[in-house]
């Protein structure tokens, strides 16, 4: 379970947070620029709040009273953000083992779960926009993250494409059992993909649903 309670102030916007991540899948929905894909980035250490604290259990990620900030690196997360999310001069593979905290034996267990394993060899450049996706999720998983954070992972797909890859990210992530924060603009995505679901709305993370 992550716990967070963050203020962080940008030119155009001001979010305030106050929550916990709990096991399972948590979507997040609000109008854009609202701030969404800037709290993923404050909980993996990618942008250093004004004031707060972020908690693991008995590990803190960061405490602004105490001068406590936890680098990305210092974080056991699993990060999926827009745009180019993979190493495309790389194999599948290679992208897979790219941060060497796992072994081949569960890159590959990984691969078959994801329907990627005839990709091993291939390019990730030659793969399609669905297939990257799915090497994404897989090199977040293979750095044995402690939460799971995704920002718009289907936003990129063909309207063909979004429903398997979509049942196959909810399938891995919910046999994992760790806390997963899934940002989409699409509230019927939001409604189908989250156990829990939350929105931004005028600044702040509200938990009661959409």
């Amino acid at each position: 379970m992550i716990k967070f309670n963050i203020y962080i102030q940008r030119d155009h916007f001001s979010l305030q947070a106050v929550g916990q991540l709990e096991t399972g899948i948590t979507t997040l929905v609000g109008q854009s620029g609202g701030g969404k894909s800037t709290f993923l980035k404050a909980l993996a250490g990618l942008i250093r709040p004004q004031q707060g604290r972020i908690h693991v259990d008995a590990m803190v990620w960061l405490d602004t009273e105490k001068g406590i900030f936890k680098k990305p690196q210092e974080r056991r997360v699993g990060y999926m953000p827009q745009g180019n999310i993979v190493f495309p001069h790389m194999t599948v593979l290679d992208n897979l083992l790219y941060s060497r905290k796992s072994s081949l034996e569960e890159a590959r267990k990984l691969m078959k779960q994801l329907h990627i394993d005839k990709y091993e060899k291939t390019k990730a450049s030659l793969l399609s926009g669905g297939e990257q996706q799915r090497v994404a999720l897989a090199r977040a998983l293979l750095a044995k993250p402690q939460v799971l954070l995704l920002d718009e992972p289907l936003s990129a797909l063909d309207w063909d494409l979004k429903e398997q890859v979509r049942l196959d990210l909810m399938a891995v992530v919910i046999k994992e059992e760790i806390p997963c924060l899934w940002v989409t603009h699409d509230r019927e995505e939001a409604q189908v993909v989250g156990q829990h679901q939350w929105r931004l709305a005028d600044g702040r993370i509200i938990s009661s649903g959409l």
